[in-house]
């Protein structure tokens, strides 16, 4: 385990794409999980991506854990086609550089990367990597109940990661 390099998820943990998708799909909502989007979604709307709002004190959040020594890693699910924009966003919303990784599978990523902590709102994601990670924090989203470590809002973020 690397006590330093924290991993985040970046859609619905750090950025509000669910409200961008809600603004586009008619009947798309947060009980069913995961919504079933039409198939090319995003690379018809790349939009939702560059225009989904930052969770209010998420990149305070991690700008703390890189001040305090942490390494910041990002991991996506979005197509490696979205890297360059995903890193615009970042840095246009403030967060701390940081390595993005476009994968379907973060449990490859843990795996190799062993971080200290992971930060994702998927149950599925959790539910891969749970045996691997000791320490996974979960913004608390209607579809993420009975989860530990839950969280919600970023303020709360740092009596959660209580470690760093």
């Amino acid at each position: 385990m690397k006590k330093n390099l924290w991993v985040f998820n970046i859609d619905n943990t750090l950025a509000n794409t669910n409200e961008k998708i809600q603004e586009r799909v008619e009947g798309f909502g947060t009980k069913l999980y995961p919504f079933p989007l039409p198939s090319g979604f995003f690379e018809d709307n790349p939009d939702v991506f560059l225009g989904a709002a930052p969770f209010i004190g998420s990149a305070e959040a991690l700008r703390r854990l890189e001040e305090a020594g942490s390494k910041v890693v990002y991991v996506t699910t979005r197509s490696p086609w979205f890297r360059n924009l995903t890193e615009h966003w970042l840095r246009l919303n403030g967060f701390p550089q940081g390595q993005v990784i476009c994968t379907f599978n973060k449990r490859a990523i843990v795996l190799k990367m062993k971080p200290f902590a992971f930060v994702d709102d998927s149950p599925h994601e959790i539910d891969s990597i749970k045996d691997l990670v000791e320490n996974i924090y979960v913004p608390a989203k209607p579809y993420n109940n009975g989860y530990p470590n839950r969280f919600e809002t970023w303020s709360m973020f740092p009596l959660v990661g209580a470690a760093i």
